[in-house]
């Protein structure tokens, strides 16, 4: 995804480059907005099982964030944090003294060790999920936006598709987004094409056939 100053105008008129641009900036901080809210939540929510440094990280790799949002994400983040009140993971059992000479042991805590992050990992994919879902909704919600702002220059569905292409989505979260707009628009459309007049198939002079003159449509 590029930053929102370099993404195309191309299709749209000078008067509206400001506005668009303007629109652009607005969906990229809409889109900060949210990782930096699921980020937060997904940090203290595994505070007592991972440092809150390393949960920052595991949000990132659980969830799409775009490569050029990711350190003000980070630092928006780490700057909502309330270290005083943010508990401390709980420490893993360890094999002290003799113990550590016995094989059984040893093999019990590393099977506890493993199913203790691999539980960690799954739970980080169902909090990566829930965050992904909030960020399509804010998608559709910026390109419903950019929709309004272009209405009566090009369709609802070449607005959105404008949308996707130009903050790179991905083939699924980009399919997502335009179904969820063309839902949200269904309705609005349908009317709307009942309220367009039909062609005017009669020719100007009345009762004379389209194609022919009207001077000729007396006959010999």
């Amino acid at each position: 995804m590029t930053v929102p100053s370099r993404m195309s105008l191309r299709r749209i008129p000078d008067a509206l480059h400001l506005p668009v641009r303007v629109a652009y900036a607005a969906s990229w901080e809409a889109l900060i907005d949210v990782h930096t809210r699921e980020a937060h939540q997904f940090v203290t929510e595994f505070a007592p099982r991972v440092a809150a440094l390393e949960a920052l990280d595991l949000y990132f790799r659980v969830t799409a964030v775009p490569e050029a949002m990711h350190e003000v994400v980070r630092a928006r983040t780490l700057t909502a944090l309330d270290l005083k009140t943010l508990p401390s993971p709980t420490e893993l059992p360890v094999l002290t003294g003799w113990a550590r000479l016995r094989l059984d042991l040893v093999l019990d805590l590393n099977r506890y060790r493993r199913v203790y992050q691999e539980r960690t990992v799954a739970l980080a994919r169902m909090a990566g999920a829930r965050a992904s879902e909030a960020v399509i909704a804010t998608h559709v919600e910026n390109a419903l936006e950019l929709a309004w702002l272009l209405k009566g220059l090009m369709p609802v569905n070449v607005a959105a598709d404008h949308y996707v292409r130009e903050f790179a989505l991905a083939a699924g979260p980009a399919q997502m987004v335009m179904q969820r707009v063309q839902a949200r628009v269904a309705s609005d459309e349908l009317s709307a094409h009942f309220d367009e007049p039909p062609p005017r198939l009669e020719s100007p002079g009345a009762g004379t056939p389209a194609g022919f003159p009207a001077a000729a449509a007396g006959g010999v």
